[in-house]
């Protein structure tokens, strides 16, 4: 059993976090030098969380900001280390929401593995990159995955699927459906970013025209890469788990 005394490794990084960003000296950064229309002041890293989770916060900001981030990360090391994680921990803690749901034993190993996922991807991308949230975020999410996935190894839990509808995309596994992703990226039956792009529209619930803005093209492109990915991943549900016969 989780002993409830002992914080797990995103209870004690959000911990860190709001002490970081707690008056009379919150750790900050400039709007003014990040532009693309945030506060132009100084922003408490509290409340810049706030604005870039809002959904008319443009992503050009949003970039920005995270390119800021893991510049500094990067190049100073703590306490944007931890700051970064701070940043990310909404969609960190979903993750690891994700990973837990259905299961009955210890999770905070799932929370390690997503601070591990994190931290491994922000020593390793390129801040300059576009779209650097996203690579932290499914890093993270890749990690939590696995360790599902080998906690129900253990467990001897197995992946039941339910037959694939017309739509294509229809996977049930007991845990999560991103299991089912995890499970057909690792086994090569479609790509990470075909993954990615399911999981953000059908698991995240994100819009064609939201979806083209991150990805820097049409909701047109985006619909049929979506086809696309939904396609081969019905064909790899259908061929790896066929429906026994009545």
């Amino acid at each position: 059993m989780r002993d409830y005394l002992r914080p797990t490794a995103l209870e004690a990084v959000e911990r860190r976090f709001n002490e970081l960003t707690a008056a009379p000296a919150p750790l900050a950064l400039d709007g003014c030098t990040i532009g693309h229309g945030l506060p132009p002041r100084s922003i408490p890293l509290d409340e810049l969380r706030i604005i870039l989770l809002k959904r008319q916060t443009s992503w050009h900001a949003k970039d920005a900001a995270w390119t800021e981030l893991v510049r500094r990360a990067q190049e100073q090391g703590e306490p944007w280390i931890t700051a970064a994680m701070g940043m990310m921990m909404p969609a960190l803690k979903k993750i690891a929401g994700n990973a837990a749901r259905g299961f009955r034993g210890e999770i905070a190993d799932f929370d390690s593995e997503i601070v591990e996922g994190f931290l491994c991807a922000l020593n390793t991308v390129d801040a300059a990159a576009p779209k650097v949230y996203s690579s932290l975020y499914f890093m993270a999410r890749r990690y939590g995955q696995e360790a599902r996935i080998g906690a129900d190894r253990l467990n001897g839990r197995s992946a039941e699927y339910d037959e694939i509808g017309s739509a294509g995309y229809r996977p049930v596994v007991a845990g999560h459906p991103d299991l089912v992703l995890a499970r057909a990226v690792r086994d090569r039956g479609i790509s990470s970013e075909e993954a990615d792009l399911i999981a953000m529209a059908h698991l995240d619930g994100e819009g064609m025209s939201k979806l083209a803005e991150a990805q820097g093209t049409s909701p047109y492109l985006v619909r049929r890469r979506l086809a696309g990915a939904e396609e081969r991943l019905a064909r790899f549900l259908s061929d790896s788990f066929p429906r026994e016969a009545a």
